[in-house]
Order: C-alpha cells, then structure tokens, then sequence
C-alpha cells in the first residue's frame, strides 16, 4: 500500500529509500521531540522538504548513500554523521520552526560512543 507522502513525492527517486535506518549504524544524530498531534505524515513531508534541498545540493547520488531518519507519530531522528544529513537536520529543524515554532519541538544531538574508547 502506497502512503500519501510516497504518492507525493513519488518522482523524487532518492525519497523512498533513505528512511530506513537499519540499513546502517549511526554515529551521530538528532532527536527531534514534538508536542502531542504532531503526526508521522507531517513530520515526513517535513523532512522530505529538507530532502529535496539536500538533493539540491550535494546530488541526488551523495544523498541516496548518506541520508537515513526514522519518523513517528511526535518524534523523529536524523543521521548527522554526514554534510548531507547534517544539512537535512538544519533545513527540517528551519522548517519546523516556521511552521510549529520553536516551543513546540526539541532537538537533541546524540553522538554515540565508540566502543574502542
């Protein structure tokens, strides 16, 4: 089944494989919190704004190989081990101040540690 934000950017061929972060281990990342009724759907579009900016930038390729998130229903996270992921954290976080404000969502950078320290 076909969600409404894969219908919507269907024919950006980068979007519908970079979201799921099994596929890696990530190093370093921030956590975004919103306030309640914020939905997974708004924050994906949300992010896939950022996407497109990102693609923009660094190519559609650069973005492909470096870009992961995880979204839900008031919370995502964003892989910023990267320039590419680094640069879709400060657009979505621009994004959602506009949209929401600043009081209404977190952001956390989580780095995680190397076992060999």
């Amino acid at each position: 089944m076909t969600t409404s934000i894969e219908k919507k950017f269907r024919h950006f061929p980068a979007f519908s494989g970079i979201h799921d972060l099994r596929r890696k281990t990530m190093t370093e990342v921030c956590r975004f919190k919103f306030k309640d009724g914020i939905s997974k759907v708004m924050i994906e579009e949300q992010i896939a704004l950022a996407v497109i900016t990102a693609e923009c930038t660094f190519s559609q390729a650069r973005v492909r190989l470096h870009a992961s998130y995880a979204a839900s229903d008031g919370k995502a996270v964003i892989d910023v081990s990267s320039d590419v992921g680094e640069h879709i954290a400060q657009v979505f976080t621009g994004l959602m101040i506009r949209k929401l404000g600043e009081e209404n969502f977190s952001v956390e950078r989580i780095r995680k540690r190397d076992d060999h320290e």
